[in-house]
């Protein structure tokens, strides 16, 4: 099925991990030191992780990938008992350092 799903440049992403937390989907996880889709059927394409992320590594594209699946969503949320993600970011920003 052809849909809006995110799309990460590895080359952009710094990993900063402020999209994974913007993700209300879960859909989005650091691999490496870099954002990852850990799943299409996990992301909406509504695009809530663009605004957060400072280098543009993340866009919306239309394109073909499976169909959001919100059953499988809940049940990788149930299974995980997924938390918020901590973030890190190596900056050593202000906002990075407030707890």
């Amino acid at each position: 099925m052809k849909r809006n799903i995110i799309k990460i440049d590895e080359e952009k992403c710094n990993g900063c991990g402020l999209c994974v937390g913007a993700c209300h989907e879960g859909a989005l996880e650091l691999v490496d030191g870099k954002a990852r889709l850990s799943s299409e059927s996990y992301c909406d394409g509504l695009g809530d992780c663009l605004p957060e992320c400072s280098t543009g590594a993340i866009a919306l594209e239309e394109r073909e990938a499976v169909e959001y699946d919100e059953e499988a969503l809940k049940k990788h949320r149930s299974n995980t008992k997924a938390q918020p993600p901590e973030v890190s970011i190596p900056c050593g920003c202000p906002r990075t350092l407030a707890k």
